[in-house]
């Protein structure tokens, strides 16, 4: 009997601690997966977010280049200009469904709005202080999320600068109202609310957040709202959130917080937030835990009920020795199967290792081989580019060789005449014509070799240069004009002659582009931005149709009739910039032709070991 006692004894505390782990367990898992389900509502949010603001990013840029808006900034006094621009302005709103569209010149004074027409109109008010205007003059994409100095209201504002060439005129702003992404973040089962990096709660679903601090607010923040403007420091009340606990080693922080619209109801919930890193936000997710606490609860009676039970069955079992050797033995046939299975798992691990290491080499070899392929891609299309000017190139050559043998009979008969400086001058000009016809011959040979694939320091003068002597007969039967404007002693990062291929390509195109009976007007600008070099090369023609941007880089297609392209030209070029880490995109000109601009990183400069 005493050992009996011994035994229930030794069971109850083994059920004790079983169940002190088992409730830590559980609760670690319950946790887990609130805080899974809650960092996927996070994401949701956040996508959800980014997509409001993505939608109207890039209207402030588009509305910057509409050509009224240079007109008024040009001529402000034009009262019917300015009239127009503001009508036009309203009916941007309309269709966007924006709140206000507005327009600044450089002093920040607000020259055309699009609610010009209402008492709280922002005409005639200056904004220069709003950080999203010192942003868009200095060229970038303006943001800001403020209270309206007028109206007193939310809203986001973008502005993008408004250029004339190479000067900024002004800036073009739009502001959104923020109702309509509150009311989503409303509909959510979750208390869901954004904050910026001062910590002030800027948007929520539920009212009593908004415009409350979670954090005080730190003299130097406090300073940057007031000049800016942004907010009312004077109503901004701290949150009603306090933090109660923690989960998972203090990697999850619990709070109470209101239940409801009210501070009168409160409850724990889990505190969960995420970055939004281009906004300088903290998205935060509140999670009701009375849930979990219930289902908790629920499982340590289970749990309890279940050890009771295996309590009960452990003492028959000990009493029972016949069949505790049993379970033993059954112990030990699982032990043998479980090393089994480890055996069997480690050699299927083993031969999937052995496949991927297969799959990896088939790989590598796969992608040796496409850059082969590309590589005589390239070259192929260089040889194409050469057979299209075959006939130019004959041409060139055979001009230059029907004046020589002119000049040799000339030379000939001034010889016999006696006329010796005749001869003298003929001579010359035969030696002219013979160094014209090798700095060609040169240039051919150049572009056709076979370009390595590295990359290197290439000079554009030298570039362009060559690049315009191959294409010069073909210029000159177009009686094409070719202007080239911008900084031509500048180096990039590419590749000698595969950018020459590049120019040679996109030229050849603005040539093409222009319908006969035009004189082609090709215009090459250079422009440095910081590691940045941009190359424009743009025409006259009638520009790119806009089903077929879309598809203007793709392999093999052309616009071009049967037997004049293979629709390679620019899908070449477009794989040799990338691989210079560069990038090519083609536009439509306003004014109309079509523009394609070459982005390359800036060559480093030479050190002076290496300039030596």
């Amino acid at each position: 009997m005493p050992r009996t006692a011994l035994v229930i004894g030794l069971l109850a505390a083994l059920l004790a601690a079983s169940s002190v782990v088992g409730y830590r367990a559980m609760a670690r898992t319950f946790h887990l997966e609130l805080a899974r389900d809650g960092y996927e509502a996070l994401d949701l949010y956040g996508e959800m977010t980014r997509g409001w603001l993505n939608r109207y990013r890039m209207l402030a840029p588009i509305y910057a280049r509409d050509p009224r808006v240079l007109a008024v900034l040009r001529d402000p006094s034009d009262a019917a200009a300015r009239d127009d621009l503001q009508a036009e302005m309203e009916i941007w709103n309309v269709a966007s469904g924006t709140s206000v569209t507005y327009l600044m010149n450089m002093t920040g004074m607000t020259v055309a709005a699009s609610n010009e027409s209402d008492s709280d109109s922002f005409k005639g008010m200056n904004y220069g202080f709003r950080p999203y205007f010192r942003e868009a003059a200095e060229g970038r994409l303006g943001r800001f999320f403020g209270l309206g100095t007028r109206t007193r209201q939310r809203g986001y504002y973008f502005a993008a600068p408004v250029r004339d060439g190479d000067r900024t005129l002004g800036v073009m702003t739009v502001k959104i109202e923020v109702d309509a992404l509150e009311r989503d973040l409303r509909l959510s089962p979750y208390q869901v609310f954004l904050s910026d990096g001062s910590g002030v709660v800027i948007l929520s679903g539920n009212p009593i957040f908004r415009l409350t601090t979670l954090a005080p607010i730190d003299p130097e923040d406090a300073l940057r709202i007031a000049t800016a403007r942004q907010f009312d420091l004077s109503v901004i009340t701290p949150a009603p959130i306090t933090q109660i606990g923690s989960w998972l080693d203090n990697q999850l922080p619990v709070v109470r917080a209101p239940t409801d619209r009210s501070e009168v109801q409160t409850g724990a919930f889990l505190h969960l937030t995420e970055p939004m890193m281009a906004e300088g936000w903290t998205l935060h997710l509140l999670m009701d835990t009375t849930e979990v606490h219930h289902r908790l609860w629920y499982m340590v009676l289970l749990l309890l009920a279940c050890g009771l039970a295996i309590c009960a069955t452990a003492t028959v079992i000990w009493q029972r020795r016949q069949r505790l050797l049993e379970h033993l033995r059954v112990r030990e046939r699982m032990q043998a199967v479980l090393e089994q299975r480890v055996l069997e798992r480690t050699h299927d691990l083993s031969a999937v290792n052995q496949k991927l290491r297969s799959e990896v080499g088939e790989r590598r070899a796969a992608e040796a081989s496409l850059r082969q392929s590309q590589s005589e891609l390239i070259q192929a299309g260089k040889l194409a580019a050469l057979g299209q000017m075959s006939a130019a190139l004959t041409h060139e050559f055979n001009q230059p060789l029907t004046a020589i043998r002119t000049y040799a009979e000339n030379a000939a008969a001034f010889v016999d005449a006696g006329a010796t400086e005749k001869a003298r001058e003929n001579l010359t000009r035969i030696q002219r014509l013979t160094e014209r016809m090798a700095q060609l011959s040169r240039h051919l040979t150049r572009f056709a070799r076979r370009s390595q694939d590295t990359v290197e320091r290439v000079s554009l003068r030298d570039t362009l240069n060559e690049t315009l002597a191959l294409l010069q007969g073909r210029l000159e039967r177009a009686d094409a004009k070719v202007t080239i404007t911008g900084n031509q002693d500048l180096w990039v990062l590419g590749g000698q002659v595969r950018l020459q291929h590049v120019m040679m390509n996109l030229v050849g195109n603005a040539l093409d582009a222009v319908p006969e009976g035009r004189r082609p007007e090709i215009d090459i600008d250079i422009t440095q931005d910081r590691d940045q070099i941009m190359l424009v090369v743009q025409d006259n023609g009638d520009g790119i149709a806009p089903e077929v941007l879309p598809r203007i880089f793709d392999p093999f297609f052309t616009t071009k009739d049967v037997g004049k392209g293979l629709g390679l030209g620019l899908s070449i070029s477009f794989n040799i910039v990338k691989d210079f880490e560069g990038a090519l995109r083609a536009e439509n000109r306003p004014e109309g032709g079509a523009r394609f601009t070459v982005s390359l990183q800036t060559a480093p400069a030479l050190t002076q070991d290496a300039a030596e």
